[in-house]
This record gives structure tokens, C-alpha cells and sequence, in this order.
């Protein structure tokens, strides 16, 4: 397997379980707190962006060490921010089209959600992009850990 298909396979591994628990945070925070989609959005951004953090590292990129941890930890959120603004606003619109399409607040909650997880998904590759072009890079003059 080459050094880019086991950071794509590790970055996909991390990503479904960071998007489980993104996901979680969000409908508990709609759903059953019935909290904002903003508010929502934020525990899915926390829920999701923390543990994908923490398997990125983990998984997909632990052979590049170029950036010290908080430039880098400053760049990942950065591009986290941007999906969590993304998805305020996805999900926003959502929930007023959903209201408008049904009484249900079941069904609102589904449906805003389906939307959560679209945004998520939306990202999935551009993410990808940026965390091995600009987030996690070789350090100068390093080339990356073959495993």
C-alpha cells in the first residue's frame, strides 16, 4: 500500500467514527435539547472535530512531523471552522425548509440532520486535500516516515 493510500484509508477509518460522533452530538443538541441548528452545529463541530483530530494524527498522518503542534493545530482548526460555518448554515436553511415540509418535529429533526451530515460529506475530500498539502506537512528537509 502506498504512503497516500494508507493516509486515505486512515483518514476514511477516522472520519466515519468522527462523523458518528459529530453527527450524535448534533441531533441530541436538536433533537431532544431542542437547541438552534448554530448550537447544534457547534456540538457536532466539538463532537466531530476533537476525536478527528486525534485519529488524523494517529492514523493517517503520524509519519509527518514538520509543523510545531500548534501551527498546526491552529491550521486544522481553521479548516474545521470553515465546514462548521458551512454546516450553520446548511442546516439552518434545512430546518426552515424542513418546518415548511412538515408538522413533525421528528421529521425535522431527520431531515436537518440528513442535511449535518451532507455538509460533512461535502468536505470529506477537500479536508483530505488540505490536511496533506498544508496541515500536516514533512518537516523541511524531512521526507515522510515510509511504513
Amino acid at each position: 500500500m502506498t504512503s497516500l493510500a494508507r493516509r486515505a484509508a486512515g483518514y476514511s477509518a477516522g472520519s466515519v467514527i468522527a462523523a458518528a460522533s459529530s453527527e450524535l452530538a448534533f441531533v441530541v443538541v436538536l433533537g431532544w435539547l431542542h437547541g438552534g441548528t448554530t448550537w447544534a452545529s457547534a456540538a457536532g463541530f466539538v463532537g466531530g472535530a476533537i476525536p478527528n483530530y486525534i485519529l488524523n494524527r494517529r492514523w493517517a498522518w503520524s509519519d509527518r512531523r514538520g509543523r510545531d503542534r500548534h501551527s498546526e493545530i491552529l491550521l486544522y482548526a481553521l479548516v474545521a471552522l470553515s465546514t462548521f460555518v458551512a454546516s450553520a448554515v446548511a442546516t439552518h436553511w434545512a430546518q426552515e425548509g424542513a418546518r415548511q415540509a412538515t408538522s413533525s418535529h421528528t421529521w425535522t429533526v431527520v431531515l436537518t440532520a440528513l442535511a449535518f451530515l451532507g455538509v460533512s460529506g461535502v468536505f470529506f475530500i477537500l479536508k483530505f486535500v488540505l490536511y496533506e498539502r498544508v496541515v500536516f506537512v514533512p518537516g523541511e528537509g524531512r521526507r515522510p516516515v515510509p511504513r
